[in-house]
């Protein structure tokens, strides 16, 4: 799942990305069409300037055409009148028409044709000019004032016609110039419009663009949701699981606590069965002793036969010590049998055969000191007989020592068999030493196991919070979206 985001992100540009793309794409285009907009502005303020020159010109060549009227206007009234105040009107009106000359002469669209017939109409001017300043300076009589005049009307109607030509041509110019603005100016609103298309169509695609990434980071949002519903319920079981896991480590580890606090109790029990073995054992050694003395003591009996009551006496007190004796040698048995039972049932694994052999051990003893106890019993049951029955007394005598014979082995059998016990009591002891220190390990593999666990759970909750975020993201996004 990690894999696919990676490769989506790699193959797709974020929507936040694509929005500040489109938005700087956005302000770039509006950037060029104000360009375009201003260029455009400012080459209709040129074309602008371009007309309003021409009809300045135009203008200027119109109130040139006018002059000319002046200039003849008060040479007319002087010859009507014969009235001397016209001629300063005379004087202001050549001084108006050299100035317009003047400014037309400075048009810089002027073609040479118009340049000519310009030239030609200063001259016919210049004419009717010299002829004011003539009849002014009274160069020419005031009776002939009126001839002058209507020379003079003549030649003022001639550089009209000289400057209609020119003024037809200046219309034609400003004509073309204003058809040429208006095409232009189509020309550049189209441009304009066009380009306003192009930006609303690019717009649109990138729109369109951010749309589609949007309605597919809507369903990759509900897929992402749907995930991290089904995560949401993997880290619920995952929780319950380890909670679980966690309780059951526990109950292990309190197990084997009690295991561990058997395993010293064995340590111990089998600790005071190996001291009750060495008692046995100490004890065996003592009936031992006990039984040659009393063999010895029967040898001699069977020497003095005549003087027996006193060694009977000594026998009878040798039976007794040596019932004693077996009494206390059936007493460790019995308490062997009972540790070794206490053993069995507090032991596990490979202690419980050790401790099934101590037990037969124990049998053995008991039995071992049973048959002592009886063959005592009849020695000692031989002996008073005896004491009445001289007569048989070597006899019983034999049949004494071959019983003390027999004893004698026993006692060495039982002494065998505490010292196995007490071999026995030893492995067992250390096998169980070795057991608890196996079990000391194992607990503290568990309670680390189970501190881990612990982590995990943390973890794993961490895990559905963050799901749970994550899910709620996605259905924020897939909303919005």
């Amino acid at each position: 799942m990690e894999d696919t985001g990676d490769n989506k992100s790699g193959k797709h540009t974020s929507l936040k990305q694509m929005a500040g793309r489109n938005f700087i794409y956005s302000i770039l285009l509006f950037v060029i069409l104000v360009a375009i907009i201003f260029i455009a502005m400012q080459r209709e303020q040129s074309s602008m300037k371009n007309l309003e020159k021409v009809y300045v010109d135009q203008f200027h060549i119109e109130q040139f055409r006018a002059s000319l009227s002046d200039v003849v206007r008060p040479l007319n009234d002087f010859a009507l009148t014969a009235s001397e105040e016209n001629f300063p009107k005379l004087k202001k009106a050549v001084k108006a028409y050299k100035d317009s000359y003047a400014q037309i002469k400075a048009i810089d669209h002027l073609t040479e044709e118009h340049q000519k017939a310009l030239d030609q109409v200063n001259r016919l001017m210049s004419e009717v000019m010299d002829i004011a300043s003539d009849v002014a300076d009274k160069k020419i009589p005031a009776n002939q004032a009126d001839h002058v005049t209507v020379l003079a009307q003549n030649l003022v109607l001639a550089t009209a016609e000289k400057l209609e030509s020119i003024v037809i041509s200046l219309e034609k110019v400003l004509q073309e110039k204003s058809a040429e603005h208006d095409k232009k100016a189509k020309l550049q609103l189209y441009a304009v419009l066009g380009f306003i298309l192009l930006i609303v169509i690019l717009l649109e695609l990138f729109n369109r663009r951010l749309v589609r990434h949007a309605q597919e980071l809507s369903k990759v949002s509900s897929s992402v949701a749907v995930s991290a519903g089904n995560m949401l319920s993997v880290s619920e079981g995952q929780v319950d699981a380890a909670d679980q896991q966690s309780k059951f480590i526990h109950r292990v580890i309190k197990g084997l606590e009690l295991i561990s606090d058997s395993g010293h109790k064995i340590s111990a029990t089998v600790a005071t069965m190996e001291k009750n073995a060495d008692g046995t054992s100490s004890f065996v050694k003592g009936a031992v002793a006990e039984i040659k003395g009393l063999d010895s003591s029967i040898g001699k009996v069977r020497d003095v036969i005549n003087t027996s009551s006193d060694k009977m006496s000594i026998i009878d007190q040798k039976s007794n010590q040596v019932l004693a004796a077996i009494g206390q040698i059936l007493e460790v048995a019995e308490e062997a049998n009972l540790l070794a039972l206490n053993a069995s049932i507090e032991s596990t694994g490979d202690n419980s055969s050790v401790t099934s052999e101590v037990q037969a051990m124990s049998d053995q003893i008991r039995q071992v000191a049973e048959d002592i106890r009886t063959s005592v019993e009849e020695l000692k049951t031989m002996a008073v007989e005896s004491a009445g029955e001289n007569s048989d007394a070597a006899q019983e005598i034999v049949q004494s020592l071959e019983t003390c014979a027999r004893v004698s082995g026993l006692m060495d059998k039982t002494q065998n068999v505490a010292d196995k016990t007490t071999q026995t009591a030893s492995v067992i002891m250390q096998a169980s030493e070795r057991q608890n220190d196996r079990n000391q390990k194992i607990l503290q593999a568990l309670k680390h196991i189970s501190e881990l666990l612990n982590i995990s759970g943390t973890k794993l909750q961490e895990s559905r919070e963050a799901t749970k975020r994550l899910s709620e993201a996605s259905e924020s996004l897939q909303n919005m979206s």
